[in-house]
């Protein structure tokens, strides 16, 4: 009998989920992004003063503003965050199998 797709098991808990402190939506001057988005390493800052440093992608920015993507808890996140939050990273090309 064939396995049915969607999700098996328990679903990811997001009773932690914390959102972190974020700046308003611009309003203009936004610039999106095209595939692939930039590759970014983005430091969250949360109410609490806590702070963590995520993997992610710029999905938009503008000159004040990047907005920001991220998993946590298996869910796609985003918050605009200031640009001095973030630093590009380099994601490793895989070598081409030849195929």
């Amino acid at each position: 009998m064939a396995k049915a797709a969607g999700w098996h098991g328990l679903p990811p808990t997001t009773h932690q989920f914390l959102p972190p402190v974020q700046l308003e939506t611009p309003a203009e001057g936004i610039t999106e992004s095209v595939p692939p988005a930039p590759a970014l390493w983005v430091d969250l800052e949360y109410p609490n003063g806590s702070r963590q440093t995520v993997r992610g992608f710029a999905m938009a920015w503008t000159q004040t503003a990047v907005l920001a993507q991220w998993i946590e808890f298996s869910i796609a996140r985003e918050a605009w965050v200031r640009p001095d939050q973030c630093t590009r990273r380099e994601i490793p090309r895989r070598p081409d199998p030849g195929i």
